[in-house]
């Protein structure tokens, strides 16, 4: 990618010129630019400020060359630098094309290898402030690269390393963070809670989507990872809470995922250590490590490149009130215990923007220069731990997972694979009929082979997650995992992935270069379509039909058409014009089955009206089902608290859904002595009250996971969530952190249509419902078997589970309460429950 034009602007955001051209003779400081010292009281550079820097930079240093790799979900410039000595930079192209090799050394002579090791430089990343609110790394990554352009004493370390800084890894949420405390600043609400999410889709979750790779952000940067640089380290500069130590690194907290290679352990600890040693012996004080975030969890900046043959290195620094200093009492704070993990305590004092840059400066420079002590280790052990990889691949258990050609929704299918292709795996596809594992496969069938460089990355994403038990103390409860405990994507997307254990002949596969959809078929054809309710697609194309002004019927009886039968409730598409086009392209493009049909009967819907609320609480859970309904094109409108209070909802809606919220935070929200007063005090009984009348006139409510609570509070359902009763001192109680676990369907329900018997869902520590007894007009939907609940992650106390509903339809009044118990959007990767909460707005 050529470097960033100097003469003409890179891209205007809200009128201003984002990169301007420079005129200065010589390497221009941070300051010279932004008008102010980095990391200085009361000031905090934007977006448009920082890039106009870098673009400087570039212009003025022989050891900085910026390059574009993308932009954010709301259109900003994504950049990154290239920083290392002139030599490298003249020949960069050779050292980023000899890095390819090295981190996939298959059919690289042995002598090539090891002259490429004796030569190569070391590569390392440094991705800053991945979430928005964690806004001092933005500032401090000017100052590193300036002090690497310009300082002497870092010259030779240039020699022998590449930097691949990127400067902003959610731009956006730099500017929104920044416009909040701007604000707020000086106002009785000075240092609150922003309303609304400092990632437009995902907020803090955007540290959960390196493995599905759902936004642009995390796109630009899985690419720069896996296809184009291969860095050796990987360093995500975080902030955390400041109510205890001053700044975290590695080693990381227990457990350890069993494909993460030893040796990135060791070397993990390494890099963590040595910047600890680093701080300590410049009079930092207050470093811990070995606390909160374990070597368990896949999908976030540094724990997907573990699998990557990457080092990944997560540093979290305690926060200042955004742009301005804190004074804290050590004895008010709660420091860890004094020892080995954590062996100098924080003085207490002033902690201010500044000393957190020079924290994260002091751990940057750290890791630079022990990748230029220990080049040869870092780029040795890249080659060995690829190799290992293959070599683990070629042994087999397993050797490949296949995924037959036959697929209940192939456009999950296709997306499974897409989402391991995005990360770097390598898909093939068979030319020819093969056998594996005692059973034959046809042509088509598509496979992933264990043999490859990033094999750890597929294997954790394909094969089901056993969580340890990990007692906090004997007989007491058990450890959480910091993030999930099993995420296995066939169960989660609905894909048939067959694990083959022993070695077979792979001369029939090919490697693919795109993962296309498997097309689907249409037979016949007439003025109306039945459509595959099995298939996610099918309500991308009942989306596009309603949004046209065609309709919708779903038929009352089932539909045999083109040699298959289709259950009652099947979507039958008709009213468009050029329907046997439209029709075509959905098979062709969405893998969507069809079937030509005439006089059906059902209920026929001609407008979808949806109303998606979002609080002033900054939910994840609601941008991931926002994203989720425009990327299926339902028809929605955001509802606030205030147009919930007016009232009169069921003129503007059909359908209205709750993310996963609180109760409390639904009704009450947040504090009005604490927010600005349009964003506080959530729906009120006032909200309650329409809500209510919203579902008596006809409406459907639908409920996600924690917010089922509203419908037993505020509507009087008689339901019982039976997790919230448990007693939290029972350490056996019920508890599933993160996990999938079985449900039974009833597929004779319209919001199970298209569900097998039984599959897996998400479960998060959410509500366990129960049935009051001689309650009416109550309809389970899914439900916990009576055992066997847990297919991948970590569950206890299952007995509370067993047999209890996961999924209700109540009727109230006119209209219904859907109560989802689980997450059947969460994070973009449930795929398989997507059609589960597009069939409840149908309702």
């Amino acid at each position: 990618m050529p470097s960033i034009t100097r003469s003409v602007p890179l891209a205007l955001v809200a009128g201003a010129v984002l990169f301007a051209t420079p005129a200065v003779a010589q390497v221009p400081t941070p300051e010279s630019v932004i008008g102010f010292p980095v990391g200085a009281d009361g000031h905090l550079a934007e977006w448009s400020q920082i890039v106009d820097y870098f673009g400087q930079l570039d212009e003025a240093s022989p050891a900085v060359r910026v390059e574009r790799i993308g932009h954010t979900a709301m259109g900003r410039p994504m950049i990154m630098a290239l920083i290392t000595s002139p030599e490298n930079q003249a020949r960069l192209d050779e050292i980023k094309a000899n890095q390819a090799r090295l981190a996939d050394p298959r059919g690289v002579p042995q002598a090539e290898l090891d002259r490429l090791i004796a030569n190569q430089p070391a590569v390392g990343f440094i991705g800053a402030s991945l979430h928005g609110n964690e806004i001092m790394a933005t500032q401090m990554s000017m100052e590193l690269a300036y002090d690497l352009a310009t300082d002497p004493a870092m010259a030779p370390a240039l020699e022998d390393v590449v930097l691949v800084l990127v400067p902003g890894m959610n731009p956006d949420g730099l500017d929104i963070t920044r416009s909040w405390w701007l604000e707020t600043r000086n106002t009785e609400f000075e240092g609150a809670r922003m309303p609304w999410l400092y990632h437009f889709y995902t907020g803090h979750d955007n540290n959960r989507d390196f493995f599905m790779a759902t936004q642009p952000e995390t796109q630009a940067v899985t690419r720069v990872l896996y296809k184009e640089w291969f860095p050796q380290v990987v360093y995500d500069v975080h902030q955390m809470g400041n109510d205890g130590a001053r700044f975290f690194v590695p080693p990381f907290d227990d457990p350890l995922n069993p494909n993460i290679h030893p040796l990135i352990v060791r070397m993990t600890n390494l890099v963590g250590t040595q910047m600890a040693l680093d701080l300590t012996e410049k009079g930092k004080t207050g470093i811990q490590h070995q606390s909160t975030f374990d070597l368990w969890w896949h999908g976030g900046g540094r724990t997907v490149p573990a699998r990557h043959n990457m080092i990944g290195i997560l540093s979290e620094a305690a926060s200042v009130n955004y742009g301005d200093p804190i004074v804290q009492n050590p004895d008010s704070i709660d420091q860890p215990r004094i020892g080995s993990m954590f062996p100098e305590a924080w003085e207490g004092g002033v902690w201010s923007p500044r000393d957190i840059v020079e924290y994260e400066l002091i751990a940057s420079k750290s890791l630079i220069n022990l990748l230029h002590r220990q080049r040869h280790d870092f780029v040795q052990n890249m080659v060995k731990l690829a190799s290992d990889q293959v070599a683990m691949g070629r042994e087999g258990g397993p050797f490949a997972y296949v995924l037959p050609p036959e697929q209940t929704d192939p456009g999950s299918a296709a997306e499974m694979l897409r989402v391991l292709k995005v990360g770097g795996v390598e898909i093939h596809e068979a030319t020819e009929s093969f056998t594996a594992g005692g059973e034959t496969y046809p042509a088509g069938t598509r496979v992933v082979l264990m043999a490859q460089p990033y094999r750890a990355h597929a294997k954790d994403l394909l094969e089901p997650q056993d969580y340890p038990e990990l007692r906090l103390w004997p007989g007491g409860p058990q450890d959480a995992p910091y993030d999930a405990a099993g995420w296995t994507l066939p169960y989660q997307m609905g894909v048939d992935a067959r694990v083959i254990a022993e070695p077979f002949p792979t001369n029939a596969l090919v490697e693919m270069a795109s993962i296309p959809v498997k097309p689907g078929e249409v037979a016949g054809s007439g003025d109306a379509y039945a459509l595959d309710p099995a298939m996610n697609n099918t309500h991308r194309a009942i989306h596009e039909v309603l949004d046209e002004g065609g309709e919708v019927t779903f038929s009352a009886s089932p539909i045999s058409a083109g040699g298959e039968t289709w259950p009652a409730g099947t979507a039958v598409v008709s009213g468009v014009g050029d329907l046997d086009q439209r029709v075509q392209r959905w098979a062709q493009e969405w893998g969507v089955d069809a079937a030509g049909v005439s006089n059906v009967d059902g209920r026929t819907m001609d407008e979808l009206r949806v109303g998606l609320y979002k609080p002033w609480t900054a939910s994840s859970d609601e941008g991931w089902t926002r994203w989720i309904f425009e990327q299926w094109n339902v028809p929605f409108d955001t509802i606030h608290d205030a147009q919930i209070r007016g009232g009169d909802l069921a003129s503007e809606f059909d359908a209205i859904v709750i993310p996963d919220l609180s109760y409390r935070s639904i009704v009450e929200g947040s504090d009005p002595d604490e927010n600005p007063p349009q964003y506080a005090g959530g729906i009120g009984q006032e909200g309650a009250a329409a809500l209510e009348a919203f579902v008596n006139a006809g409406g459907t409510l639908i409920l996600l996971d924690s917010s089922i609570e509203f419908g037993i509070e505020a509507l009087g359902l008689p339901i019982v969530d039976l997790e919230d009763a448990q007693d939290d001192e029972d350490y056996d109680r019920w508890y599933a952190p993160g996990s999938l676990l079985r449900v039974e369907w009833n597929t004779d329900h319209p919001i199970a249509l298209g569900m097998p018997e039984e599959s897996a869902v998400y479960y998060a520590r959410g509500p366990v419902m129960d049935v009051q007894s001689g309650a009416e007009g109550i309809t389970v939907v899914a439900r916990y078997p009576e055992s066997d609940i847990l297919m991948s992650g970590y569950a206890q106390g299952e007995d509370l589970a067993t047999g209890q509903p996961a999924l209700i339809e109540a009727e109230f009044g006119e209209g219904k309460v859907v109560l989802f118990g689980f997450r059947p959007q969460h994070r973009a990767q449930p795929h398989d429950t997507f059609k589960v909460l597009f069939n409840a707005l149908y309702r």
